[in-house]
């Protein structure tokens, strides 16, 4: 059996505007699906995403059902290979996912607690469909709200991921706000939004779209973190049907169980596997090249690294790096990703319920990467914890060691000698530095994802015409803001880039 504590225990924690979560009854959630809907990409793509986002949310999410028209797949699982059609493919995503945490199945619901109309909410009587919701998303475009307000959208026709993953991640986002409640903010009832222009608006038809994405050329990317943004990103582009896209991805992590509440490339199979490992399957799977790179930026740029594409390995000889993608999520590393001084620099984060992302050194005076992320001061921690081990008495220091799960003769070892570089110390250092777990949740990081891969197509893809210039994009998922904005450069940014610009 799957652990539903353990997956669901980075969404319960405290999160700004939200009460603390006391008991919870489960809800069931029911998605009916338009038959336009269901037999094209677009809807596909939205509904898939929905069930792999609505199967994580243990403890908020009891069971999921789908409605939906037997169609021919069009799109890929982030499962794997799949025989099955749509939607009879779908309970394979939550068996893959969380395993029997949240089964997911094709038969309707006798009452659903939460039903989720995507295209015009048509195909069942209100009375058995619990709180309803509409949601369309295609193109760069997403809507969500009220099924009075929705707009008969019914003949969505791009195959662009990005609309439908927002899409999804927005209706995710409705169900954990309204099984936890809010104390600020406000339900979404009409509300559309633009990942090309920006925009925002309450009625879909008012919304701006983009070009498609289909066949074109992706220049070579770094990825930097694999964790539940650099999964989403890699989700994104694994379905975004480039030309010969070429991808690295660095991350020095494995999953854990907490970890299955987030990342939408990884099951519970890959639970103590390499976070690059599911990625770069998963890539593989789509045929998107890649080189999954197990270790930090640091040691990439240290380590000779065969089986790079040969126009990527000679740059990166040169210590030339076009794209890089940073989805790291400490101080240190962030200053890491900054120092490959790469022409295009973008990141991705969370904080909360707000997903961002931001576009580093688009002009003079902007922020770089370390700007407002100081490195952690992880050898002071180090000290500080080895003078409080020493001072403790021997039985004392033991039972500690055991209780915190620490190899105590390793640690025993380096503290009797002081030397560095043992393993000792490594584990003392790792246990000093381990930051306290923060609120995270599987919508808010694909929501980042998706701001990060619609400014990174922006400025390559379409930098002539797109003339949106946006150093800093945020979504807010407790009240449905969505803004631009400056960031400017922290004058105590510890990279000196304000020095660096004035000479």
């Amino acid at each position: 059996m799957s652990d539903a504590a353990t997956i669901a225990k980075r969404h319960l924690l405290a999160v700004d505007g939200m009460p603390e979560v006391g008991e919870l009854t489960p809800s069931s959630v029911q998605i009916v699906v338009h038959d336009d809907w269901a037999a094209s990409a677009a809807g596909q793509f939205l509904v898939i995403c929905l069930v792999n986002l609505l199967v994580r949310q243990a403890k908020f999410v009891s069971r999921v059902s789908v409605l939906a028209k037997t169609s021919a797949l069009q799109v890929r699982l982030p499962s794997g290979r799949t025989i099955a059609p749509f939607p009879e493919c779908l309970p394979e995503i939550g068996l893959w996912a969380v395993l029997d945490a949240i089964p997911v199945s094709t038969e309707q619901m006798r009452q659903a607690d939460f039903t989720i109309f995507v295209g015009p909410p048509l195909g069942m009587p209100q009375s058995d469909a619990g709180h309803a919701l509409a949601v369309v998303g295609a193109g760069w475009l997403a809507w969500i709200g009220d099924p009075s307000a929705a707009t008969d959208v019914a003949h969505p026709r791009s195959k662009n991921p990005l609309g439908p993953f927002l899409a999804a991640s927005l209706a995710s986002g409705e169900i954990y706000k309204r099984v936890r409640g809010i104390r600020r903010g406000r339900y979404l009832e009409s509300n559309g939004y633009s990942l090309w222009s920006g925009q925002s608006a309450p009625d879909y038809l008012e919304l701006e779209d983009g070009p498609e994405l289909v066949g074109l050329n992706l220049q070579p990317l770094h990825i930097a973190g694999l964790g539940a943004v650099g999964n989403g990103l890699a989700y994104i582009i694994a379905n975004a049907d480039f030309h010969d896209p070429y991808i690295v991805l660095i991350d020095d992590d494995s999953y854990d169980g907490t970890n299955l509440n987030r990342c939408v490339l990884a099951g519970w199979v890959n639970l103590e596997q390499p976070k690059v490992q599911s990625v770069s399957d998963a890539l593989n799977l789509a045929g998107v090249p890649n080189l999954p790179f197990k270790g930090t930026v640091r040691q990439y740029l240290a380590r000779p690294i065969t089986g790079l594409r040969q126009d990527v390995a000679e740059a990166t000889a040169n210590l030339e790096f076009h794209v890089v993608a940073s989805c790291v999520d400490k101080g240190i590393s962030r200053h890491d990703v900054q120092g490959l001084h790469p022409k295009l620099l973008l990141g991705g984060s969370t904080l909360d319920l707000k997903a961002r992302a931001n576009v580093y050194s688009l002009w003079p005076g902007a922020a770089c990467l370390g700007c407002h992320n100081p490195a952690e001061r992880d050898g002071e921690k180090l000290r500080a914890l080895e003078k409080q081990l020493n001072a403790m008495p021997p039985d004392e220091r033991r039972r500690f060691l055991e209780q915190n799960a620490l190899d105590s003769l390793a640690i025993e070892q380096h503290l009797a000698e002081a030397k560095c570089g043992t393993v000792g110390e490594a584990a003392l250092r790792d246990f000093a530095s381990r930051s306290a777990p923060e609120f995270s949740v599987g919508f808010v990081s694909l929501g980042a994802s998706l701001l990060l891969a619609s400014a990174l197509f922006r400025h390559t893809l379409f930098a002539d015409s797109n003339s949106r210039v946006a150093d800093m994009t945020t979504l807010n998922y407790l009240n449905g803001g969505f803004s631009d904005a400056g960031l400017s450069a922290d004058h105590k940014c510890e990279l000196g880039c304000r020095t660096s610009m004035q000479t």
